[in-house]
């Protein structure tokens, strides 16, 4: 190993522990004011809607993560693991453990966001621009937002940075191994619902775009295939779904402007439409009990696969029967949510009082972000030489897919989805701020030179 990749591992070291400790000290500071002293946002990973039960994933762990229809099971394998390790006989302070041993794990996280943030840069910048760019991100008012709220967020976010890092190194060099690319790409599969079995053709895709050799193409096909069609598979014979998620109804249904209160609604739907005795009674308790721990309900319950069901079938009803003008205001409020502050999803204990938070809002939402994002495509479409054109759409089209998915399938909480793509964004727009800075200087100096050439 030469010394300059030393350099650079030690220094991705550095970063990652200055985040951990940065984001830990946060939280220990800010403990006074969290509720309970231990939540800086209003929910436990057990109130979430995507989450089961921490005490069937203590009791059954692997009986009830071969039963989840809700979300990818990625989360709650984690949780598993933690109350398994716990093993506390009272279910609330098993809670407590395995939430507070998620923020260990979501700050590990919070400072690998950062480390990759500097590997990617230094290899388009200088590493002294990379390191500060990196920092400035860490302390980037959503990323320590996300850091501190228990659910897939931030891993969401770490596994689609890690997936485009090892797609663009195959923009690189087409030659180079696909597995660390295969197994992000998979991962992604069971930690988020966006990324369905037919992701795996766009990245493929993608691959031919940048001309890796049509047999690793084939052999990623072939093992993102086999490990998703076995899932899907499960999937369909146990739920008769072909998706990793059931929350596929209420998302569609949102995005077109439906907005009631699912608690509730849910609530009288398993109170009133709950036929559950005419399954069986073998059914494993994540898809028979009504309700969580903390008396929020089970959507993992057999009975909300029905309801999905005609989510989906009225969603279709009001798309048919939507003016094209109605379809563009929805679109537009979604679009409009997805470029608001990604730290401003709910209230939070750290980042409502952190001091720089206005400035970051501002720099990472509408207009100020998208404005920077096209600059720096105009700057790169500059810059770019010949054959880098089906290499830039290669890298485009998972962003955009996420994008679209982003705008076009969900209202609420666009803006939790934009910070999927915004280490992305940043790194794109900083590694091109930095390009036209390079331009400037180069100028200048050889301006400077000529003009002491000339002499007086």
């Amino acid at each position: 190993m030469c010394r300059h990749s030393r350099n650079k591992i030690i220094a991705c070291i550095l970063i990652a522990l200055v985040g951990f400790i940065f984001q830990l000290s946060l939280q220990q500071k800010m403990r006074p004011y969290a509720r309970e002293g231990l939540y800086y946002q209003q929910w436990s990973s057990e109130f979430l809607m995507q989450t089961v039960s921490i005490e069937d994933l203590r009791r059954a762990p692997l009986q009830t993560l071969s039963h989840l229809h809700i979300q990818p099971p990625a989360l709650d394998v984690i949780r598993a693991a933690l109350a398994n390790i716990w093993n506390t006989p009272d279910p609330y302070i098993l809670l407590r453990n395995v939430d507070r041993s998620l923020y260990v794990l979501w700050a590990v996280l919070y400072g690998l966001l950062g480390a990759f943030i500097f590997l990617w840069l230094s290899q388009l910048t200088r590493p002294g621009y990379a390191v500060v760019t990196a920092l400035f991100f860490l302390a980037h008012p959503a990323a320590i937002f996300y850091a501190t709220l228990l659910d897939g967020t931030l891993l969401s976010t770490v596994l689609i940075l890690c997936a485009y890092y090892f797609l663009w190194r195959l923009r690189e060099n087409p030659q180079k191994s696909i597995v660390a690319f295969t197994v992000a790409v998979l991962a992604l599969f069971f930690t988020r619902s966006i990324f369905q079995w037919p992701t795996i053709l766009l990245f493929a895709f993608s691959l031919l775009l940048l001309r890796v050799p049509r047999r690793k193409v084939v052999i990623f096909l072939a093992v993102c295939g086999v490990i998703v069609g076995l899932y899907v598979g499960k999937q369909y014979s146990q739920f008769g779904i072909t998706s990793t998620s059931s929350f596929t109804g209420l998302n569609l249904e949102q995005s077109i402007g439906r907005r009631v209160n699912y608690m509730g609604y849910y609530w009288n739907y398993l109170n009133v439409g709950n036929k559950i005795e005419e399954r069986g009674t073998a059914l494993p308790e994540v898809l028979t009990s009504k309700r969580k721990l903390e008396g929020t309900p089970n959507f993992n319950h057999i009975s909300y696969l029905a309801l999905n069901s005609q989510l989906i079938h009225d969603y279709k009803e009001r798309l048919a029967a939507a003016s094209f003008g109605e379809l563009s205001q929805y679109y537009r409020e979604n679009a409009r949510l997805y470029f608001e502050p990604s730290s401003r999803y709910t209230r939070h204990v750290i980042v409502d009082r952190l001091f720089w938070r206005d400035f970051y809002d501002r720099l990472f939402s509408a207009p100020v972000l998208p404005l920077l994002f096209l600059l720096a495509v105009i700057v790169w479409g500059f810059r770019a030489q010949r054959g880098d054109c089906l290499a830039g759409i290669a890298l485009a089209l998972p962003g955009l897919f996420v994008f679209l998915v982003s705008v076009l399938f969900e209202k609420g909480e666009n803006m939790r989805f934009k910070f999927f793509l915004e280490p992305v964004y940043y790194i794109f727009i900083a590694s091109q701020i930095y390009a036209v800075g390079e331009l400037i200087r180069r100028k200048a100096t050889t301006l400077v030179t000529s003009r002491l050439d000339d002499g007086p």
